[in-house]
């Protein structure tokens, strides 16, 4: 795999296991209430942020284009 793929890949997952940190329920808080703080939502929209454009950047890298290049179809 390609060294530059393979970065991405880990960009991705990093993202991802941020995100689900972030949106883990706190065990204090009864019934089906999830409370998060604002620290927490920004968190979690950052690391969706991350995890998009590292996903873009992957599409295009197996598309056969530089990273923000134009796609093939």
């Amino acid at each position: 795999m390609e060294p530059s793929i393979n970065k991405e890949l880990y960009n991705v997952m990093d993202a991802l296991v941020a995100l689900k940190i972030d949106l883990s329920c706190e065990p204090h808080i009864p019934g089906e209430t999830l409370v998060l703080s604002a620290e927490k939502s920004r968190s979690a929209c950052n690391a969706l942020d991350s995890a998009f454009g590292s996903i873009k950047k992957l599409v295009a890298v197996l598309d056969g284009n530089e990273a923000g290049g134009e796609p093939r179809h």
